[in-house]
């Protein structure tokens, strides 16, 4: 497995430094698609001069760019996924994260099976864009704190299928798994659609290593998937420098 940090471009230097493979990024702060090219280059030059890369971005879509209702824009979202991507791989990255509750909270007395089919014809147009710039976009499911649609990773796993494209695969985060009480096996069915992890303390969404939980059933899930990609920390922390190291080693104890 590799593993990396959801962290701003300034703490590039030190994920480098305690031995993290790559960062994660955010779509709106680091590709920031509805902003000029010149912006966007100044945040390329600073991204690629380090030895790690952002392989993976998240924060894809803001909360006014809805993909169910009736208000959509679908000539805006073109523009803005097919820009998101393109910057992506040019910053050699491979991942970009669907979770964007704000983009897909189905409005009280809405039909959710129209929001699904909405959604998966977001993620079909998504996907045109996404393989021509060799990017998968996994879809993250939110706990019912967060989000009323796609709550589980058995969820993600359904959309998924539905849409059925390569560009398109499924993300497993342990403090929605946790929060959700799903099982962890549900990660194991999901195994072939599995591109992309998310990892915190699931109690106060915090750093692994913080306290004493154990993440032992959480990566024996993965292994029995036959998961070797990447494992992103997406949490607090309370000392970054200091902590980033205590989270990495964590993280790898439960490889041994």
């Amino acid at each position: 497995m590799r593993f990396g940090v959801c962290a701003p471009l300034e703490k590039m230097d030190r994920l480098a430094e305690v031995g993290y493979d790559y960062i994660e990024l955010g779509v709106q702060s680091a590709l920031i698609p509805e902003k000029d090219e010149a912006e966007f280059q100044q945040i390329q030059a600073q991204a690629l001069s380090h030895s790690i890369k952002a392989e993976a971005h998240a924060g894809f879509l803001p909360g006014d760019l809805r993909v169910v209702g009736d208000e959509i824009d679908q000539q805006r979202l073109s523009s803005y996924v097919e820009t998101a991507c393109r910057r992506a791989q040019s910053l050699d990255s491979k991942i970009i994260v669907y979770g964007s509750s704000g983009s897909r909270n189905v409005a009280e007395g809405c039909d959710f099976d129209r929001a699904l089919g909405q959604i998966a014809d977001f993620l079909s147009m998504a996907a045109d864009h996404a393989e021509t710039h060799g990017i998968v976009i996994v879809i993250e499911p939110l706990c019912a704190r967060e989000c009323n649609i796609i709550q589980t990773v058995a969820d993600g796993l359904a959309m998924a299928k539905r849409v059925n494209r390569p560009g398109i695969q499924v993300l497993a985060d342990l403090y929605h798994v946790w929060q959700e009480s799903e099982p962890m096996s549900n990660i194991v069915d999901a195994a072939e659609w599995l591109a992309h992890v998310h990892i915190a303390e699931p109690v106060k969404r915090s750093y692994p290593g913080n306290d004493s939980f154990d993440f032992f059933d959480f990566f024996s899930a993965l292994k029995a998937a036959g998961y070797q990609g990447r494992v992103s920390c997406e949490c607090s922390f309370d000392d970054f420098d200091c902590d980033v190291e205590t989270a990495l080693h964590t993280m790898k104890s439960y490889l041994e």
